[in-house]
């Protein structure tokens, strides 16, 4: 099997029957492949771990994707500039080039521009999931305050990828255990066929990032009011849990 048509298998093995997307998602792969091999493509042996990480990726992207459109948030618009930022679009050449020589002339006057450290870099490359961690996680119930502080400091001096899928790993069994929880509780709820239980399980097994845990933990909450709704359920159970255990609000 050559290149594409290996490429071309795993992509369709994602659900991508279109032969038109998953010829350009293949192109794009094959790209990265030569971005990467630049004098010249390795036997298929040796570009496995690199073809088996991009199509991880695929999988992740595709996934978020079903669980947006699930909730609602398929488009996404773009968030309007701020006052300063659209002023600053609309300057005349003159004005740019005015605080283009302003700057010139700060910068002559001896005014230098001191580089972020690289501790610097990887402490705000960690703030996104950070304050995922600490928010969003909490306010959903997946995590009490303790467990999300203790989290945030285990990704102290790790690279930002690299504690991102450790706390990934962490979140995924908090999750799946909330779900088995509500699945008692409810006795079975949305999910009382064991073709949804397994759906549910599998989801959350290949979520790779703590977003994508996220949108499957509303999706978690929205499938069960929506249960708990339809059979006058409503209020009977604080949480996931139930009472004063943790778990999704």
């Amino acid at each position: 099997m050559n290149l594409c048509g290996r490429i071309m298998l795993g992509v369709r093995r994602h659900g991508l029957s279109d032969p038109q997307r998953a010829g350009i998602l293949a192109r794009a792969i094959v790209a990265v492949v030569d971005h990467h091999y630049p004098d010249g493509r390795p036997s298929l042996l040796v570009l496995e771990p690199l073809l088996t990480e991009q199509l991880a990726m695929l999988e992740a992207a595709l996934m978020e994707r079903r669980m947006r459109k699930a909730l609602g948030h398929e488009t996404v618009s773009a968030p309007p500039l701020p006052v300063k930022e659209e002023q600053e679009s609309q300057s005349t050449p003159a004005v740019s080039e005015e605080r283009t020589l302003r700057k010139r002339t700060l910068k002559g006057k001896g005014y230098t521009v001191v580089a972020k450290s690289m501790d610097e870099k990887l402490r705000e490359g960690r703030q996104p999931v950070q304050e995922l961690l600490q928010k969003d996680c909490v306010d959903l119930g997946l995590l009490d305050r303790k467990q999300a502080e203790r989290m945030v400091r285990s990704m102290l001096g790790k690279r930002p990828e690299d504690a991102e899928q450790e706390i990934v790993e962490q979140l995924r069994q908090i999750l799946q255990e909330q779900v088995k929880g509500i699945i008692r509780q409810l006795k079975g709820g949305p999910w009382a066929k064991p073709q949804a239980q397994e759906e549910i399980r599998q989801d959350i097994a290949h979520a790779r990032s703590v977003k994508s845990v996220l949108l499957l933990a509303r999706q978690v909450i929205k499938e069960r009011r929506a249960w708990e709704e339809k059979h006058g359920k409503g209020g009977l159970f604080g949480g996931l849990l139930g009472g004063r255990r943790r778990g999704l609000r």
